[in-house]
């Protein structure tokens, strides 16, 4: 960037990030779950304008730990209202899994928003809906 003329300050200010938004990452990916050896699902229990962004980074995030190749992360933008972020490496299809729970995207980056819902509620729906995935992946 630095070659192609890009101011580097402003470019490192793009990527800051608040001291709170960090420390909110950091217990996502603390209080983790490991599902099937390989899929890791947290929460995001505050409800903040950045919520979204910041359970989008923390599951981006949870693909570092090793051996993990899909993560899910769930907050709430209301008291009714609970968003899902899915993330993979490729081997789990988080699109699929997340159109069953009305939301969609790619194989790769996907979410999903339910309504009328608890958040606890909606993290079993979701291990349900993991598990039926790979239900019909070895029936196939």
């Amino acid at each position: 960037l630095r070659r192609a003329g890009a101011d580097m300050t402003s470019v490192k200010q793009l990527f800051e990030n608040d001291l709170d938004a960090i420390i909110a990452k950091a217990e996502i990916v603390k209080s983790a779950r490991i599902i099937y050896e390989t899929i890791a699902i947290s929460e995001l229990r505050d409800i903040s304008k950045h919520s979204q962004l910041i359970a989008a980074q923390a599951a981006d995030e949870l693909l570092n730990i090793k051996g993990i190749t899909a993560s899910f992360v769930l907050g709430r933008k209301s008291d009714t209202i609970v968003f899902i972020s899915g993330r993979s490496m490729g081997d789990i299809n988080v699109q699929i899994i997340l159109e069953k729970l009305g939301g969609g995207g790619h194989m790769t980056v996907a979410g999903a928003q339910m309504e009328d819902i608890t958040l606890e509620e909606a993290r079993v729906k979701l291990e349900e809906t993991i598990e039926e995935y790979f239900r019909e992946g070895e029936e196939e």
